[in-house]
Parts: C-alpha cells; structure tokens; sequence
C-alpha cells in the first residue's frame, strides 16, 4: 500500500487541494515479509490464496473468510499473519462463474486444503472470520467437526441455522424495510437483525461450542448488530456452561472495520452488494477516529495472543510471531 504523508501550514481539516504543500513524503506499507510465499489455488470449485511462511514449517494454519461485499479474495491480512509465521488460507466467497454464494461445504473443503498441507499442522488450524465470514465462521464453528478454533470480528450469530450460507443473506433481505439511511445518505443496516430473536432456530447455538471463540466487537459499528449479538452469545453461553471458551473485546465508539493496525479509519464508503443484480451505495460503518483506531491497535495485539497461545500450545513458535 502506498500512502501519500504531506504537511501543511496551521491545523487543516479541509480544503488541501487549496493550501499550499510544504513537504511530502510517499511511504510504501509492505504486507508481506520477505520469504513468505503467495500460491493461488483452484482446486476444483475452491478458488482461494495460500500464503506460506518462510521456513520449513510445519506451521499452524489459519482460514480467513471475509465479508459480502462483492465476494472476492481480500490478501492483505492473510499475507500480515503469514510473514508471522502462520499458515494461511484466503477463499472466495462468491462463485466467479454463476455468480452466486457459495455452499455450506465449500468452506470445509478450504479447511480439508489445509489440513491436508505437508507445511501446516492439521491438527492446530483456526477460522478467522470478518462481517459476514464471520457469520459463517460461527456456524462453522458450532456445526462442523474441523475446527478447533474461531476469531470473528463484527459478525453476528443470528442466521437460519437449517440450509445453506446464502439463506443468511435471504434472511437480511426479509428485513430490508428496517434498513435506515442517515442524513448524508449513508445506509445503515445494524436494525436488520434486531431485536434478537429468542427463536432458537434463528440462532447459531454457541451453547453447543466446543472449541475456543474470541469475539472483537465495534460498539458503534452501523450494518451489523454486532455488540448485541456478542452480549446474546454470553448468555447463551454461560447458560449451556461454556464460557470459559469465550473472549469478548467490545471497544466503545468503535466502528465496523477493524482492520489491522495504521489501517486508515474509513467511517463510511461505497459498498458493492452481492445481490442479484448487485448495486452500489454508501454505507455508514461507524466508528470515533482516535477511538477506532486504538481499537484497531490493541484489537490485533490481543488477536496474535490469542492465537499464540491457542494454537501453538506448548510449541516453540517462529521468531518473528513469539516477539510480538
């Protein structure tokens, strides 16, 4: 990524294009640490981006799912985890050919591409899961035998549990008279799912968890409902007697978009749906500069520990991700 730092005279806000420039500097942000190796996979219907750490592993392994959006590969956080020694694995969540979302085993079989990896350690792989992927992180997580570890971030647990992913989406849509819009135009999603439904079939069953669940929560993100649903996950949880597998960081007037540190703060931008035909439009993600962005900071420090601890285990870890 490369980003643009210049200086101007006084305390500006605005109008840049208008002041004179007193100096400036283009500084290039490297995501991916010398060594470590990019494969594209196309393995059968799977399409996804296997980013390999330096070094003759084997290596844990993470599976990263993103958000709707238009359904197409985002590399940057996997290519960051990967230069810290995890192994990781970025599928796409839309067909490229039809068109349409994928199916519940699609991410099964990413996981199985994994597993089945001479470098990565079948045995400690973990979902990372964003937005919508980690809608489909939790219900992977509760329903499936594979995994044994999940970090979502600004999810939601509420989805028709009984068929395939794309209901999630269908579901949303049922609600779509609920969507507000604020005074600049920017779509505002969160009332979708809400209130949270006490109908159990309308839920990820988290009670029925069995592996550790981190949880990063924007108190102030705008399309999902996202601290609603982490404080229904604690309930759930505590009742059924497996809190102790729960990690919730909830971080005040922060937004959607938890992104790795010195991502720059985005608090609303163009949106591509993945309907059918799709459309564009502004969407309000939410979120405080400065408190967002500290979210951001300790949000990936506590997300690397978390990591560290669950799925290394006891094992020595790679330089670079025992220093951090």
């Amino acid at each position: 990524m490369v980003v643009t730092i210049s200086v101007y005279q006084g305390h500006q806000t605005e109008g840049f294009l208008d002041q004179v420039l007193l100096a400036s500097v283009v500084v290039e942000r490297w995501y991916m640490a010398p060594g470590v190796r990019r494969v594209p996979i196309t393995d059968g219907r799977l399409t996804a981006t296997l980013f390999l750490p330096s070094g003759p592993g084997p290596f844990p392994g993470l599976l990263d799912l993103w958000g709707g959006g238009e359904g197409k590969l985002v590399e940057y956080r996997a290519a960051l985890l990967a230069s810290l020694a995890l192994d990781y694995l970025t599928p796409q969540i839309i067909n490229k050919g039809t068109g349409k979302m994928v199916d519940n085993d699609y991410f099964e079989t990413a996981y199985r591409v994994l597993e089945q990896h001479p470098q990565i350690l079948g045995s400690r792989i973990a979902m990372l899961g964003f937005s919508f992927g980690a809608a489909v992180t939790l219900r992977t997580a509760v329903y499936s035998e594979v995994l044994k570890l999940s970090c979502d971030s600004n999810g939601s647990h509420v989805q028709p549990i009984d068929g395939p992913v794309e209901q999630i989406m269908t579901y949303f849509n049922k609600n779509v008279e609920k969507t507000r819009y604020n005074e600049d135009n920017q779509v505002i999603w969160r009332d979708l799912l809400l209130p949270i439904p006490t109908d159990p079939s309308l839920k990820v069953d988290v009670g029925r968890l069995q592996c550790p669940l981190l949880l990063i929560v924007g108190e102030d993100a705008q399309n999902w409902p996202s601290y609603e649903s982490a404080m229904d996950m604690r309930e759930m949880m505590e009742r059924a007697g497996n809190s102790h597998l729960l990690t919730v960081l909830s971080y005040k007037n922060a937004g959607h978009l938890i992104e790795p540190p010195f991502t720059p703060f985005v608090r609303a931008s163009s949106f591509r749906t993945v309907t059918n035909p799709p459309f564009t439009m502004m969407a309000l993600w939410g979120g405080e500069l400065v408190a967002h962005s500290h979210a951001q900071e300790e949000a990936w420090r506590k997300t690397l520990v978390f990591l560290r601890e669950n799925l290394y285990g006891g094992m020595k870890p790679g330089a670079l991700f025992s220093n951090l």
